[in-house]
């Protein structure tokens, strides 16, 4: 085995070490990370902001005493919490393509203030980028540079020329000249490809329709004439969890085909969807 050593040094700072490590590479850690990291489409964005406008991310701060699946009130404005499910399927929406599952990408908030319904699932906040990318622009372990390289993008991308909407007091622009920092490198802008690999017809045209998912699963439930309850337990056995037992073979059959269904319809992963299921009861 290899040889060991004490060390009772200082530890080193993660952040400079992978930055030193880029810089030796022979490129920055903005340029790395913005050649691997997508925004919405201008177009896509001006369409339609935000996505859901009636559902916003729980809060202990904004919304206390309230969990996901819960109805509070924004400004005046009724609003359904949930966790972060919804922002994925804003994305979704947005660009045609289903969330990559363990692919080390995420969706981020590029200006945070996930608790305002008019930020939560705005293409403009949006940013798909790598886990270690975002890492970096969260308050716990931030790159400064790097978030506002990230804010500086958005801001030109959707409201410096001809704005998307109007900006909220949050957004404002970071003073970077990207071109400083990128060269000729482009800000990549995810779009809508013939067939995303792995999504079936019907979640494209779902998505292309833009469709509420929650009126999707609702018309679909109707039509089977199933309880909430056997859809959420058919959704849990799907992906092997415990659930709620069915009241017949039959039961079971038929819930679990609906399900697949939903999933179908809407372009939902089925952990999605299975919290989706639990929000609407």
């Amino acid at each position: 085995m290899p040889a060991t050593r004490l060390h009772n040094g200082v530890l080193p700072e993660p952040i400079k070490v992978l930055e030193d490590m880029i810089v030796a590479a022979g490129t920055t850690i903005v340029r790395i990370a913005f050649a691997h990291s997508f925004f919405v489409s201008i177009d896509a964005v001006r369409a339609r902001t935000p996505y859901f406008p009636n559902v916003a991310r729980k809060s202990r701060q904004h919304y206390p005493g309230l969990d996901k699946g819960a109805t509070a009130i924004w400004q005046g404005r009724e609003v359904e919490l949930d966790f972060n499910h919804w922002a994925q399927s804003a994305w979704q929406k947005y660009t045609g393509r289903q969330i990559a599952r363990k692919s080390g990408y995420g969706v981020r908030h590029i200006w945070g203030h996930p608790w305002d319904p008019n930020a939560y699932t705005a293409g403009w906040n949006l940013c798909y980028m790598p886990f270690w990318v975002g890492m970096l622009t969260e308050e716990q372990h931030p790159h400064p540079l790097l978030e506002r390289a990230i804010r500086q993008a958005s801001f030109d991308l959707f409201f410096r020329e001809q704005p998307v909407c109007d900006p909220p007091a949050f957004v404002g622009d970071q003073g970077l000249d990207l071109v400083e920092f990128l060269g000729d490198q482009p800000i990549l802008l995810l779009t809508r490809s013939a067939r995303p690999m792995g999504v079936k017809p019907a979640a494209i045209a779902a998505s292309i329709a833009g469709d509420d998912p929650r009126a999707t699963v609702r018309s679909l439930r109707k039509a089977a004439n199933k309880s909430w309850t056997s859809l959420q337990a058919a959704a849990r056995e799907l992906l092997g969890e415990p659930h709620t037992p069915f009241n017949s073979p039959n039961v079971r059959s038929t819930a679990k085909s609906t399900v697949r269904r939903m999933a179908k319809a809407t372009g939902l992963s089925l952990p999605a969807l299975r919290d989706l299921l639990d929000s609407m009861t």
